[in-house]
């Protein structure tokens, strides 16, 4: 079967809906399918078969400084399709239609097209302005044979903005590659924080929310930070001026990211909101054994149902560091929760997810 994810961002960049594409795709491509990337200016990538066919500029949505994609290059669409004959056509929404909207309205009649959604808004202004992109998109909404979406929430949303119905499949994480990495021994209890460092994502009340930890209990502690963004340097600063002894490895690689979680005892992800799903709770979730716990807002909530005490309010410092308390101080009863999310979460394995899709999308 010769498959096109198709994606209005690059794929030089590895954020979430980047992950899980492909994720997907390379697992596929190890079953012997066809697939095929196609996406806006793409550069570094090391994967094959990518399709560039637009160009992308910077704006501010949902919280993040997010890339949007200009007019695709219709000689370039064009090219691809007769060239390659594809089965199925599978993209991410929501989606401009200067790019993969201009990429649906082109392709054969006959090629399947499956669309997954995996926005929820982080607040009115990002709202409106994916409602406004579906109705800019409206006529390829209907070209689509299938639509999933990553969650709950994300379809609740999907229904009430774009009046479309679908199931839902979450995003897929690779069980195996995460699970492979052991942890390293340390005498002290081991938090991770994997993302990006803004406002939304809740790293600022993290390293508040430490600082707030008594220090003869901080003290068998330590906190790694992953990543970076525009508070990178404050919190640095923050660490640093108050003797918090943050460890900042900064970006870290796909290995990197699984080893820090492997170590994990307590990974934690503060997120705000304008989550649809939580892929990295699933990340951490696969890497071990190690409790993982998220900040309270909808998408994260789909993932941590099952474990409600796992969830916190991250804007309440006071409870969100009482949290971290309780968790370094009973260990052991964070070890339990973790021993059954490690189990609980192959469900998310991309080998399900892909056998879904093949059976009741692509075929």
């Amino acid at each position: 079967m010769t498959i096109g994810y198709l994606l209005d961002d690059t794929l030089d960049k590895n954020d979430g809906v980047q992950q899980a594409v492909t994720t997907l795709g390379e697992h596929l491509r190890r079953q012997g399918h066809d697939v095929h990337y196609i996406v806006a200016n793409t550069k570094d990538s090391k994967l094959k078969n990518v399709h560039s066919v637009g160009s992308l500029v910077n704006l501010k949505f949902n919280g993040n400084t997010v890339r949007t994609p200009i007019k695709a290059s219709s000689k370039k669409i064009k090219e691809m399709f007769s060239q390659i004959d594809f089965d199925v056509l599978h993209v991410q929404m929501p989606f401009s239609p200067l790019l993969s909207g201009r990429v649906l309205k082109m392709s054969p009649k006959n090629i399947k097209k499956v669309g997954t959604f995996h926005i929820l808004p982080y607040n009115k202004a990002s709202e409106y302005g994916t409602n406004v992109i579906g109705k800019l998109s409206n006529k390829s909404l209907t070209s689509l044979d299938k639509v999933y979406a990553v969650s709950k929430p994300a379809k609740e949303f999907m229904n009430r903005r774009y009046k479309i119905d679908g199931d839902i499949l979450p995003n897929p994480v690779d069980y195996n590659f995460y699970s492979r990495y052991k942890k390293k021994k340390s005498n002290k209890t081991e938090i991770v924080f994997v993302g990006r460092f803004d406002k939304r994502k809740g790293a600022e009340q993290l390293v508040k929310a430490f600082s707030l930890i008594p220090e003869d209990i901080r003290s068998k502690a330590k906190l790694t930070m992953c990543g970076k963004g525009p508070l990178f340097k404050k919190l640095n600063t923050v660490s640093k001026h108050n003797d918090l002894n943050i460890l900042f490895p900064g970006f870290v690689s796909e290995e990197e990211k699984a080893q820090y979680l492997a170590n994990a005892d307590i990974a934690v992800f503060p997120s705000t909101g304008g989550e649809s799903f939580g892929i990295v709770l699933v990340e951490a979730m696969s890497a071990g054994s190690c409790i993982t716990i998220g900040g309270n807002n909808p998408g994260y909530k789909s993932v941590l149902e099952e474990w409600p005490e796992t969830l916190f309010n991250p804007d309440d410092i006071t409870e969100f560091s009482k949290k971290l308390v309780q968790l370094i101080e009973d260990g052991e009863n964070g070890r339990l929760t973790g021993y059954r999310q490690h189990n609980s979460v192959k469900k998310y394995d991309v080998s399900n997810i892909a056998d879904q899709l093949l059976k009741n999308a692509y075929i």
